[in-house]
């Protein structure tokens, strides 16, 4: 696994991400190992020969050039910022580096509204921050409850377990929490289980349907053709169609309005 260290030039984006102005990527690439993964498209504008998901480039000046930016800006941030919306802002190195952190404390010192969306039960780290922003939401992805499940498809993220433990001590600091449940995979994944293991721990909720463009469908076809073969005949003919989804929103929906749970949407590519 190749990490570098690498001089940022600007560290807060523009982004069209509905509800958000800005976002802040702390690094580029992403270990987790995810065989979905959305974000690999990132690669072509990296010069990195190796395969997705070994390769991390940290930008270890992005407390300082944040900072800078902030200072020149001459009125608030508008829309509030995305972390993060191509990396994973907690993953493995986040331990040893501590650029998110680091960019935390900028914009608590800003009172910039941020969201955080993660795979990592690491953001509990940093509690101690999220608590003092007037404005804060964190979000944890989630696609299954099922350990071995997980393990297939996001080979080195942590466990589902240690994912929805984190939601409930971030709502147990009074912290605003939403499950991203993505990607949402036909047969494997089940809206029931999740609602139900998630009740009490979040005030939203949204799913993504699986992205089945050939860059992203390679390594989920890879992995069912392993591990869930019987499923693989029709599978990507039933995501790519609209009445899964829509059974699949309709049934969301009410789940989460028994659970007093807002629901964000199925969101499709």
């Amino acid at each position: 696994m190749g990490i570098n260290k690498v001089q940022a030039k600007s560290i807060l984006q523009k982004t069209g991400i509905s509800g958000f102005g800005y976002v802040i990527n702390p690094y580029t690439g992403c270990t987790h190992g995810c065989v979905y993964c959305y974000a690999r498209f990132m690669k072509r504008f990296t010069g990195h020969t190796e395969r997705w998901g070994e390769f991390l480039d940290a930008k270890i000046n992005a407390r300082e050039v944040l900072k800078r930016q902030l200072e020149r800006r001459r009125g608030p941030i508008k829309g509030g910022v995305f972390l993060s919306s191509v990396t994973d802002l907690y993953q493995p190195a986040e331990s040893i580096f501590k650029l998110t952190r680091g960019i935390l404390e900028v914009l608590l010192e800003y009172q910039v509204p941020l969201s955080i969306l993660t795979k990592s039960d690491l953001v509990l780290r940093d509690m101690d921050l999220l608590r003092q922003f007037e404005e804060c939401s964190v979000g944890l992805s989630v696609m299954t409850i099922d350990e071995g499940i997980a393990r297939r498809f996001e080979p080195r993220a942590p466990s589902p377990q240690r994912r929805m433990q984190a939601l409930r001590e971030l709502k147990e600091n009074n912290i605003a929490t939403y499950a991203f449940i993505s990607p949402y995979l036909p047969h494997l994944s089940h809206i029931e289980q999740l609602m139900e293991a998630l009740d009490g721990s979040i005030d939203e909720a949204g799913i993504e349907a699986l992205n089945t463009k050939e860059a992203y469908w390679q390594g989920v076809e890879r992995t069912l053709a392993r591990y869930y073969p019987e499923l693989l005949i029709g599978y990507k003919q039933l995501c790519q169609g609209d009445r899964y989804w829509n059974n699949l929103e309709q049934r969301a929906r009410l789940l989460a309005s028994h659970l007093n749970i807002s629901f964000m949407g199925v969101y499709r590519h």
